[in-house]
């Protein structure tokens, strides 16, 4: 009877009859070595199978009777076994130490049974086979019984090792390695120096130091192929970081290429806004200063004033310095911060020459003055006209603002008529201011009329059009100047802001 220091599970059971029941045509000793081969350092070793072919009498039970060594200790991928007849010969913490670093080091898993004569077993070949059958690894083949005999009985990726100590000092130390199926040598001879590792402290009966030459050898002349899925995810993982870094390095590129479209774009706007820049301060200083005579409390007049002093401002700093690009040879590009500072103004001398070309014309003749007069007028009559839109709308009506709004647009009207009969026969620049001014106060009125229509309608849930409420809100300050609105340029530069 074979015993194990721990229970056999099912699946040893299963193993263990179909081991008997083929014992008449196999043996599991070295008549069955397998296709490695495995290694023995004694040439006299039995063939007997490692289980009785005879069940024992209850006499002789204890004396046919063979221990399988367990697994004693365990970490990572190395598996010892130790015998009770053995544990008081070697140090498996010692051997562990020696042996965990060699192991992870490389792929295989190690199982090393160690026992001690005198016991029933015929050397180191059987402990190594009866622990593959009956101990408590999986280093066992799953198909050992159909190609056990051709193919070797250790697993995939196992090598099995069997010491087994004299029963005295200064006796043979047996030692049988089997390597599972996919195990290799490293090089031709790898198999006789796992044998000759531990010889001299075998000889010595340095029994620890011998078990761990022969562990530590068998990780360097054995090497097993890294698991398949382990290869396919370093495989994927790999692809998977060449696929990052070409993304990288093309978005890289992409994002150059965008930042050099826009560095050139910017370098191609700079130049016109520099353009630009050029001629309205040439415009500038071609158009006589002018001042209207108007008393400091109208805020036309501040403007007209405000409008002046910033020509003058701006001319004098432009004196004898030319506002240029400079792009050198190092950069052929100028910067997001330069871009913006030149558009900013470009956009200032520009509604700056502007304000200057109107204040200029309504205090001129008659002639020259009209179109502007003109413009202011009309740009009014179309705030009036979308107002007048804004009373059609369904509830518009009921609101507050209504009644403000139908006033205006009568008394809007009427004061518009009156003040271009006035324009056509205005005759100095005192006079033009005076009607500059009173333009200026029906704008602010017509300006909290549409706030005031805007706010209470988005109150009162008014069904506004997007195009009509766009437009209305243009007319409002905070909409910024706009060249065919002469007023709203003018506003631009009053000290207040332009707000109502």
């Amino acid at each position: 009877m074979i015993f194990s220091s721990l229970g056999p599970s099912l699946r040893r059971v299963v193993l263990m009859a179909g081991a008997v029941a083929l014992a008449g045509t196999m043996s599991l000793g070295l008549a069955g070595e397998p296709a490695q081969g495995a290694l023995l350092v004694s040439s006299a070793e039995s063939s007997e199978p490692v289980y009785p072919s005879a069940s024992p009498s209850s006499e002789s039970e204890d004396q046919d009777s063979i221990l399988i060594p367990s697994v004693t200790s365990q970490e990572g991928k190395f598996y010892l076994a130790v015998s009770d007849a053995a544990i008081d010969d070697i140090d498996s913490q010692k051997i562990m130490d020696a042996v965990r670093e060699a192991v992870d080091g490389q792929n295989a898993k190690i199982l090393l049974g160690v026992d001690k004569k005198p016991n029933n077993l015929k050397g180191a070949s059987q402990l190594v086979r009866g622990m593959l059958l009956f101990g408590d690894s999986d280093a066992m083949s799953d198909d050992w019984l159909e190609n056990g005999k051709t193919k070797g009985y250790v697993g995939e990726g196992w090598i099995a090792i069997g010491v087994m100590l004299p029963e005295t000092v200064g006796g043979e130390t047996e030692v049988y390695v089997d390597p599972g199926r996919n195990v290799k040598e490293t090089e031709t001879g790898s198999k006789d120096r796992i044998l000759e590792a531990g010889a001299t402290d075998f000889a010595a009966g340095n029994y620890t130091s011998g078990i761990s030459a022969v562990a530590v050898s068998a990780t360097e002349n054995l090497r097993t192929p890294m698991d398949k899925k382990i290869v396919i995810s370093i495989v994927v993982g790999v692809l998977a970081l060449i696929v990052a870094v070409i993304v990288f390095f093309a978005l890289r590129q992409k994002r150059r290429l965008a930042l050099k479209i826009a560095a050139q774009k910017r370098t191609n706007q700079a130049e016109g806004w520099e353009s630009t820049i050029r001629q309205d301060l040439n415009a500038l200083r071609r158009i006589p200063t002018n001042r209207f005579g108007v008393a400091e409390k109208y805020r036309s007049s501040r403007a007209l004033q405000a409008i002046q002093l910033e020509k003058e401002r701006v001319l004098a700093e432009q004196d004898g310095a030319e506002n240029t690009l400079i792009l050198s040879g190092d950069e052929p590009h100028i910067s997001q911060a330069q871009a913006q500072r030149l558009e900013q103004e470009a956009e200032h001398l520009a509604l700056l020459r502007r304000a200057v070309e109107l204040s200029r014309a309504l205090s001129g003749t008659q002639n020259n003055s009209v179109k502007s007069w003109n413009q202011i007028i009309e740009q009014h009559r179309g705030g009036l006209e979308l107002l007048v839109q804004f009373l059609d709308l369904d509830g518009a009506s009921q609101l507050e603002v209504s009644r403000g709004i139908r006033t205006a647009l009568v008394t809007h009207t009427d004061a518009l008529d009156q003040l271009r009969q006035r324009t056509k026969s205005s005759s100095d620049s005192v006079q033009a201011g005076e009607l500059l001014e009173e333009l200026w106060v029906l704008r602010e009125e017509l300006d909290s009329l549409i706030d005031s229509a805007l706010t209470q309608s988005g109150k009162a849930r008014v069904k506004l059009d997007a195009k009509l409420q766009a437009q209305l809100a243009a007319f409002l300050p905070a909409a910024g100047a706009k060249p065919n609105d002469p007023l709203s340029v003018l506003r631009a530069f009053a000290p207040e802001s332009g707000k109502n």
